[in-house]
């Protein structure tokens, strides 16, 4: 078998043919690619490769990736840097920059 059958195979049934290693928790059959457009945005910055930041924004354009990365409740400070850099916006836009953690428990001194 060729190798690129096997990527074919691999990315069979994934949203947007993009790596079945990033929805390892999920039915990624069942992932809807406009329902589910935070996981899929959120997957693929933190753990995707630039072949697949590049087939995201492709699909989702660059507005709408914006608009859904503002929104997460969680991002590494890398990728929050690096949307930064690439949609020339500041960290204070982004809810999980601005947003409160769950506040620290009593017993925690």
């Amino acid at each position: 078998m060729s190798s690129g059958a096997v990527g074919t195979e691999e990315k069979a049934g994934t949203p947007l043919g993009l790596p079945r290693e990033l929805f390892w928790d999920v039915d990624a059959g069942k992932v809807d690619v406009e329902r589910h457009a935070g996981l899929i945005i959120e997957r693929v910055l933190e753990l995707g490769r630039l072949v697949d930041w590049r087939r995201v924004l492709g699909y989702y354009g660059e507005d709408r990736v914006k608009e859904v990365v503002t929104e997460l409740r969680e991002l590494s400070p890398q990728v929050v840097s690096l949307c930064c850099a690439v949609f020339g916006i500041q960290k204070e836009a982004f809810r999980c920059y601005t947003g409160r953690p769950f506040p620290r428990a009593p017993w925690i001194y």
